[in-house]
């Protein structure tokens, strides 16, 4: 919902192993068709290897599968976890544009890109040394090391796409604590695993935290708690 309201893409590509069933893929497709919007979904199955090295986690999986598609569509990937909050216009300028995670950490669950771009490329090549044990080198500290050897190939938001970051969980859930997130932030990652908490529309509505503001915001356009 929040990609559509605010990048307001042509197309959006939905990767999948699996077509997804259910009352959210119901109303989602819907919105969807309500829209300009054309969903393509693309269907491939997880990849085993990459440069005959073997990939042993559905998370690495997914990295791999979203840098290749990135090379060779570009636009912009987002985790299903990172909400869009306000439109990346200035962003467009910039041929790969990433946001840091932790001091040199770039983290993948947002690259925009154009396609076959320079940066992205690099950062696949690096891929002929993947170890699956090494949990989030590649996806994650290898573009930071890429992006300071070449930041003339990258763009970096400090702090505008996944801060709060991961250690910084009570500025996202903690009642009372309310992020500024509407001035700051093209996006916010909501690192959902570290929650697992189930919502709905009605729950929502009087959530004291960050997320709550930034659910009501999606759903309803406005953030304020409604009673």
């Amino acid at each position: 919902m929040s990609t559509l309201r605010f990048v307001r893409p042509r197309r959006i590509f939905f990767w999948h192993d699996a077509v997804p069933t259910g009352a959210w893929w119901r109303f989602i497709r819907q919105k969807i068709n309500e829209s300009t919007t054309t969903l393509v979904m693309m269907q491939r199955d997880p990849p085993e290897t990459i440069f005959d090295r073997p990939i042993g986690y559905d998370e690495h999986q997914s990295d791999v599968i979203r840098l290749e598609a990135m090379v060779k569509y570009g636009g912009i990937y987002h985790d299903l976890d990172v909400v869009i909050l306000r439109p990346l216009d200035p962003l467009y300028c910039y041929e790969t544009t990433l946001g840091e995670e932790l001091p040199n950490w770039l983290c993948n669950g947002f690259i925009m890109a154009v396609p076959n771009a320079t940066f992205l490329r690099l950062w696949y090549e690096q891929y002929r040394t993947f170890d699956s044990s090494n949990w989030n080198y590649h996806s994650v500290v290898v573009p930071g090391i890429l992006a300071n050897s070449h930041p003339e190939l990258v763009h970096v938001e400090k702090d505008s796409i996944h801060k709060p970051n991961w250690e910084q969980l009570d500025e996202l859930y903690q009642p009372g604590y309310l992020y500024k997130w509407k001035s700051h932030n093209y996006a916010i990652h909501l690192w959902y695993r570290k929650y697992d908490v189930e919502h709905t529309p009605d729950t929502i509505k009087q959530l004291d935290t960050t997320m709550g503001q930034i659910f009501r915001f999606i759903y309803y356009g406005k953030s304020n708690r409604i009673f």
